[in-house]
């Protein structure tokens, strides 16, 4: 925990669970807070298991624009700490530096001509500045491949905005859906083999071709890879796939593996790397010590987070592992604000660095 007088110039937010109530959502009065905190000098944040491209509307809700200091894009650290980039808004970019518009961007402004709706897609937000990228090894790749085969699971290849899958039967077609539907992540699934008859495939499925997901592979190095399953045996899975990756190594750790959440899948990382790392280096490419950052979560894949960060905040929902090590739990749950009526105890007490006095709050101003 930070020295009691310090004041916190950066919040740094988990998303599901934390941020997102249990629709997935960030409610617009949860929005337009974070938008006032940012217009009055702190560095809101975002630090998420998800890709890039799993948290574009998220980031176009929140519709945050360059600090007055003209420091950059929207800082986000994301695929649980594996990359961290600035994303601007397009219109906010120098690509449109003559644009009359870009002191208010409308949250229903049109896309380009692009058909896509993903906001990375058809490029209304662009990456202004990839910060970091620690990818997956050939051989973890592979290796992690070939076990969850065996388990008989599918798995999500993170390569860029896109999620390469083999979907070998019904199951792992559900999972994949299930798991697009969470993530509003649909449109970036690239499905390596034909999903309308599985059996006259199942001869593809070697290791010769990765057992299916060669071409992923020839498309570059994952961020990250997600085996899906069914919640009543991801910590099975979880115990299995950490054993078998790391077991055995003389190099020590060979594998970060994570239990998901929500539970149904279990992610696989480069050594050394969560969210606590991505956090360590978000600060240091924007130049906040993380004494002066609070960070928010509730899952497993938070505790270094949280630990790291000069105050770490535990959802009132969060997992029991995760609250063991928070300097200090919510009273209110995700679906109850919690993130939001945090903060405003902490503004009320001055714990955080405004830089400039509120006028009226965004919240205020949109009503009727």
């Amino acid at each position: 925990m930070a020295s009691p007088s310090v004041k916190y110039r950066m919040i740094a937010l988990d998303l599901d669970g934390t941020l997102l109530n249990s629709k997935h959502e960030v409610t617009d009065e949860v929005a337009a807070y974070l938008r006032e905190l940012h217009d009055r000098g702190i560095i809101v944040a975002i630090a998420t298991g998800r890709s890039a491209a799993c948290t574009a509307h998220i980031i176009k809700k929140l519709n945050l624009p360059p600090s007055s200091e003209g420091s950059g894009g929207f800082p986000v650290v994301c695929s649980n700490g594996a990359r961290g980039i600035r994303v601007l808004h397009k219109a906010f970019s120098s690509v449109a530096e003559n644009c009359s518009a870009c002191d208010e961007i409308a949250e229903d402004e049109p896309a380009n001509s692009n058909s896509a709706t993903n906001p990375f897609l058809n490029e209304t937000l662009i990456i202004d500045e990839e910060l970091f990228h620690t990818t997956l090894d050939l051989t973890l790749t592979k290796k992690t491949l070939a076990l969850a085969h065996h388990l008989g699971c599918v798995t999500n290849y993170y390569q860029n905005h896109h999620i390469y899958a083999v979907a070998r039967n019904d199951d792992h077609l559900q999972f994949t859906q299930r798991y697009a539907n969470l993530t509003g992540s649909t449109e970036l699934y690239r499905y390596l083999n034909p999903t309308n008859n599985y059996q006259e495939n199942e001869h593809l499925y070697t290791t010769d071709n990765s057992y299916g997901y060669q071409e992923a592979i020839n498309q570059g190095p994952p961020s990250k890879l997600l085996i899906l399953c069914d919640r009543e045996s991801v910590d099975l899975i979880t115990d299995c796939v950490d054993e078998e990756l790391n077991r055995e190594s003389d190099n020590g750790t060979v594998a970060n593996v994570i239990r998901g959440s929500p539970p149904f899948f279990v992610e696989i990382l480069s050594p050394n790397v969560h969210k606590g790392h991505g956090l360590r280096q978000l600060c240091q490419a924007i130049g906040v010590s993380l004494e002066e950052v609070i960070a928010f979560g509730d899952g497993d894949n938070d505790i270094e987070f949280l630990q790291l960060a000069g105050r770490g905040v535990a959802m009132q929902n969060a997992r029991h592992t995760l609250k063991a090590v928070a300097d200090e739990i919510t009273e209110f749950s995700n679906d109850e604000f919690g993130v939001m009526k945090t903060l405003k105890k902490y503004e009320v007490e001055g714990k955080l660095d405004l830089t400039f006095e509120a006028t009226i709050s965004l919240a205020e101003s949109i009503r009727p």
